[in-house]
């Protein structure tokens, strides 16, 4: 029974990771990339280190594209305009205020992610529907896209992946 992986649905599958099965012997990746315990022994005070792998994870893995997805959904419904949308979201990720230069940082990429969308909408599109969580566009595509490749990269940040 523990040789194969089957996945949850509907609620299940939105269970916090205190939840997740381990195996001993094959601990799940993406917490051994991001520094997780061993657990063959109680650790105080985990290593905090930064690699290329955490990037990896944090850019392809379904857990955080369905979670970018949903908040960059959630956020693109907000009556606010874009410095405000990002500013909303460095308090959810980052909890502070971004600064001017990651304002204009984050504003350039939106831009150049949505001009980006307008030009090849079938990739766009499985990427906006990407995961389980039930869609409600109730805004444009092309604006959710954009948001989610900015959560992206906010949640690349190092004060995002390490927290001191």
């Amino acid at each position: 029974g523990l040789t194969k992986y089957i996945q949850d649905h509907g609620d299940d599958l939105y269970r916090r990771t205190m939840y997740t099965f381990i195996k001993r012997t094959v601990p799940p990746p993406a917490m051994l990339v991001f520094d997780g315990s061993n657990r063959d022994q109680c650790e105080v005070k985990r290593m905090n280190t930064n690699t290329p792998l955490q990037a990896l994870v944090m850019l392809n893995d379904p857990q955080v594209l369905e979670a970018a997805r949903v908040l960059a959904e959630r956020t693109s419904t907000e009556p606010l305009n874009l410095e405000q949308k990002i500013d909303l979201i460095f308090k959810r990720i980052i909890c502070r205020k971004p600064n001017a230069d990651e304002i204009r940082i984050l504003t350039d990429y939106f831009n150049e992610s949505v001009l980006k969308a307008k030009s090849e909408k079938t990739a766009i599109q499985k990427l906006t529907r990407y995961g389980e969580y039930p869609l409600k566009f109730s805004a444009d595509e092309n604006e959710v896209y954009g948001l989610m490749k900015l959560i992206l990269t906010v949640y690349n940040m190092d004060e995002a992946i390490v927290k001191t």
